[in-house]
């Protein structure tokens, strides 16, 4: 029987998504960091600016990092990938890191996970959507046409809630124009996220802004 490989979006941010990883990107301009990885540096009480600033992980094109996570966050691990400049990110970039974060994630083992859209604002993901689906496509085709995936994979992509109907559209859409592209769209979640005050204090002495 063909891997069923599902691809959605979902309301919740990174931390609060039940996945075997949780992924997000970092350019090297971005400090602060911004989007996902500005998400889990502000749930990690700044430890990914402090790994950035140790130069203990990199945010060059192409650079991956996994990271364990803490109790606030659903998955056990998070995989930081280096999306480089922002000078040099398209539409065609997007696709790619798409296809590298799922190979990479394939190659780990896992099947379930959490996505923030690499180095899209969260206001523009319907013109990425096209890249996204690509980038999805790309991975578990491969490089000679056949289905990489074990065995069923789950993608889901942290959406904010306003336009994240018009956003899975426009994600179905682009996924349909793929001749049988091997891909089944989940529809939307919609969930709320409340999180425990008790979680969201820094470290004493660490000042970090919600993202």
């Amino acid at each position: 029987m063909r891997p069923r490989f599902e691809l959605g979006l979902d309301s919740l941010p990174l931390d609060a998504m039940d996945a075997d990883v949780a992924v997000a990107g970092i350019f090297l301009e971005d400090r602060p960091l911004r989007g996902g990885a500005g998400r889990v540096d502000w749930r990690l009480c700044g430890q990914i600016s402090a790994m950035l600033a140790a130069e203990s992980i990199g945010a060059e094109r192409g650079s991956a990092a996994l990271v364990a996570a803490t109790g606030v966050f659903r998955a056990p691990r998070i995989m930081l990938l280096g999306l480089g400049s922002r000078a040099d990110f398209g539409l065609t970039a997007a696709q790619d890191l798409m296809r590298e974060a799922i190979e990479r994630c394939i190659a780990l083992g896992v099947r379930r996970i959490a996505l923030a859209p690499l180095g899209v604002a969260s206001d523009d993901f319907i013109r990425h959507a096209a890249a996204v689906a690509g980038g999805a496509a790309e991975a578990i085709r491969g490089r000679d046409g056949v289905a990489q995936i074990p065995g069923d994979f789950e993608v889901r992509l942290s959406v904010p809630e306003a336009g994240i109907e018009i956003a899975s559209e426009a994600l179905e859409q682009a996924v349909s124009a793929f001749e049988d592209p091997g891909i089944v769209i989940r529809p939307v979640t919609r969930r709320h996220h409340n999180p425990s005050p008790a979680r969201e204090m820094p470290r004493r002495g660490a000042a970090h802004s919600r993202p």
